[in-house]
């Protein structure tokens, strides 16, 4: 199947820079968790996005869920219509697998989505690695559970499986993701939370995103876009869940990963 050309996507690309201009910023959603309750935080975040009204008049947790799953399938049927490449449709239909996503992202042509792919099984490796020496599995199972295809080789995790977290973290000096591994693993040690990888790795996949907005034509700000927004309704589905169940708010504050805008 012939690749289409870059300016084939002006259409697209106009698309999604007029949608772009409606997602909601980091900002809003902590200032949601300043409201008295549920209705009023997800009055917060309607106001500053681009929602249906019946994002005001969801009632409990399951209607909320309801409504995501809907915005989500119009999201995907959005870039269905404008992705102009079913590779990268599949792509971008595989966030929970990406080894299967790396081969298809090969054969696309792109550099931005064959360096997303790349970094997500990087960031994979580094949860799996984290959570096996949090739970002490032996390293037989860390071998299995490892991806491949990354930036890092995955015999850097093998390897050195019987190194603490502070020691693996100097082999990681001159790559990306020494920050994020710092932090993550002091928060592991100190606090036994998993919360700031989380975040670090939704953090850290935004800003990599972003770049998309510096292409003029092509398929990237289309593919960053669904992906930008599709991170943005799992922080309504946060501060919606957390609200309804009266969870403190310093709690949800950490979780709030970096947006689009």
């Amino acid at each position: 199947m012939k690749r289409p050309s870059r300016l084939s996507y002006a259409y697209a690309v106009g698309r999604v820079r007029a949608l772009e201009k409606d997602l909601v910023d980091k900002a809003v959603f902590r200032e949601a968790l300043g409201e008295r309750d549920f209705a009023n935080a997800l009055k917060l975040i309607f106001d500053a996005g681009n929602f249906s009204e019946e994002l005001i008049q969801i009632k409990d947790s399951t209607e909320l869920d309801a409504f995501l799953e809907k915005e989500e399938e119009e999201i995907d049927r959005l870039l269905s219509e404008i992705l102009l490449d079913e590779e990268l449709m599949r792509i971008y239909r595989r966030g929970d697998s990406p080894e299967e996503a790396l081969a298809v992202a090969e054969r696309s042509g792109y550099p931005f989505v064959q360096d997303y792919v790349r970094h997500r099984i990087d960031l994979g490796n580094i949860k799996i690695f984290f959570r096996a020496k949090y739970l002490g599995l032996p390293e037989d199972r860390l071998e299995v559970l490892v991806l491949r295809g990354g930036f890092v080789g995955e015999e850097l995790f093998l390897r050195n499986y019987g190194l603490s977290l502070a020691e693996v973290g100097e082999k990681l000096q001159a790559s990306p993701y020494k920050d994020l591994w710092t932090r993550a693993a002091d928060a592991l040690g100190e606090r036994e939370t998993f919360v700031e990888l989380e975040r670090g790795i939704e953090d850290f996949l935004m800003t990599y995103l972003k770049k998309a907005k510096y292409i003029v034509f092509g398929p990237e700000p289309v593919f960053a876009y669904g992906l930008a927004k599709k991170r943005e309704l799992s922080l309504v589905r946060l501060i919606g869940i957390g609200k309804f169940n009266q969870i403190p708010d310093e709690l949800l504050k950490e979780r709030i990963s970096e947006t689009y805008v």
